[in-house]
């Protein structure tokens, strides 16, 4: 039987957390033309899900900045090695990510503070890019691994 290292375990608990911040994005927006039929109800599960997304998020940040020393890529190999260029794609599809995915959050709250119906493509735009940068920074992350 292989050992159970502390790099494993940083990479187990940073792919359930890609888990969450990626799965829980795709089921929402798989659940959402069910959910405008009610009322508030889109709202409140996008409040819901924050709940656990944020927290998923920040692991994420946290384990990936463990999973840089166990892959011993220093910051000055960002630029220089071929697997420091694929981190810094990483890094800034993470980064897209959770901005857009922030942009997306505060644009909701802000209607809804207002009393004014979300309305026009920014939303949805903004959603799309944090998901589809998500999804990048996966597959980024499979390849530093050498998937």
């Amino acid at each position: 039987m292989l050992t159970i290292t502390g790099h494993a375990l940083v990479l187990w608990v940073h792919v359930l957390s890609a888990c969450v911040w990626i799965g829980g994005q795709v089921t929402v927006l798989a659940v959402l033309p069910v959910v405008r039929a009610t009322p508030g109800m889109p709202a409140a599960v996008g409040r819901q899900f924050q709940r656990v997304a944020w927290p998923a998020f920040a692991l994420l940040v946290v384990t990936g900045l463990l999973n840089v020393w166990y892959l011993r890529i220093g910051w000055t190999d960002l630029w220089t090695t071929p697997a420091g260029r694929t981190l810094a794609v990483k890094l800034g599809l993470v980064a897209a990510s959770g901005i857009a995915t922030a942009a997306h959050v505060l644009h909701q709250r802000s209607h809804r503070l207002a009393g004014i119906a979300p309305s026009g493509k920014a939303p949805a735009v903004l959603g799309t890019i944090g998901l589809l940068s998500a999804l990048g920074a996966a597959l980024y992350g499979v390849v530093l691994h050498g998937g």
